[in-house]
């Protein structure tokens, strides 16, 4: 039983790891290196919001840099969309490789989804060394690994849990796509991307509290700050709600897959 447990395994990676080297090479098929361009965007998004701030003379709340204070927010919100995204609109991608026997829907979708993390954990390592070597700022460079190990697993699969489910929603209500596309990005001002929960009225922070993304933000930047107020911050809320949304997307992703199969 174990060794059959290991082939299946052995099998699946490699049906992944395939999938995910025609996923970067139909990407860079016309334009070298195009899968960073998501990723070139949440950079030239967090360039223009330290220049509005810095313009508007923005308070720093903790550390000693504002690019490293907004990016630390708004790297985790990015990362969150774009996963989501490009799980659910892979489901219906799909058709193109589920002609082979041992590939599945949901293999597409993570492989997909893999290809966004990687890109982004590349593109933004060489971004905070870049703040690091110029001495931007002294809390550039994770102090907390633990606290990255936590997090990346958990918001990859959350968003992916969340992507599947948005691919039923879409499938039954296609116009859901645009809808959650906007709502997502929306998302950035509500997750404590420019701000500290810990820091707002009572009321606006108890009801910030229930917001998953918020405690991902605070769990990533808690990774860089060792003074960061953590009072708000449950990892196992994020971890019950990471669950939930997986078995729930899981679930829905093979009911979508006898659906389809049955048409």
């Amino acid at each position: 039983m174990v060794s059959t447990l290991q082939l299946g395994l052995t099998r699946q990676i490699r049906v992944i790891t395939a999938l995910m080297i025609r996923e970067a090479r139909l990407r860079n098929s016309k334009h070298a290196f195009s899968q960073l361009f998501d990723v070139l965007e949440a950079v030239v998004f967090i360039v223009a919001h330290l220049i509005i701030f810095t313009y508007l003379h923005r308070e720093l709340l903790i550390g000693d840099s504002l690019l490293l204070f907004v990016t630390t927010g708004v790297l985790p919100v990015l990362l969150f969309r774009t996963i989501s995204l490009r799980a659910a609109s892979a489901i219906e991608a799909s058709k193109s490789v589920t002609s082979i026997p041992t590939v599945q829907p949901v293999d597409y979708a993570i492989a997909r989804s893999f290809v966004e993390l990687l890109s982004f954990g590349l593109m933004f390592t060489a971004f905070f060394t870049f703040i690091d070597l110029f001495e931007i700022s002294r809390y550039a460079l994770p102090y907390n690994p633990l606290a990255l190990v936590q997090f990346i697993p958990l918001l990859y699969l959350f968003s992916f849990g969340l992507g599947l489910i948005n691919s039923f929603i879409i499938y039954i209500f296609p116009l859901w796509k645009f809808i959650w596309s906007m709502f997502s990005r929306v998302q950035i001002f509500f997750s404590a991307v420019f701000f500290i929960p810990e820091y707002m009225p009572p009321q606006l922070k108890n009801i910030l509290s229930y917001n998953p993304i918020m405690h991902f933000v605070s769990l990533f930047r808690t990774a860089f700050y060792p003074t960061y107020p953590t009072h708000l911050l449950s990892i196992s809320y994020i971890a019950l709600w990471t669950c939930c949304v997986l078995v729930l997307g899981l679930a829905i992703e093979r009911n979508l897959r006898n659906q389809r199969a049955s048409h």
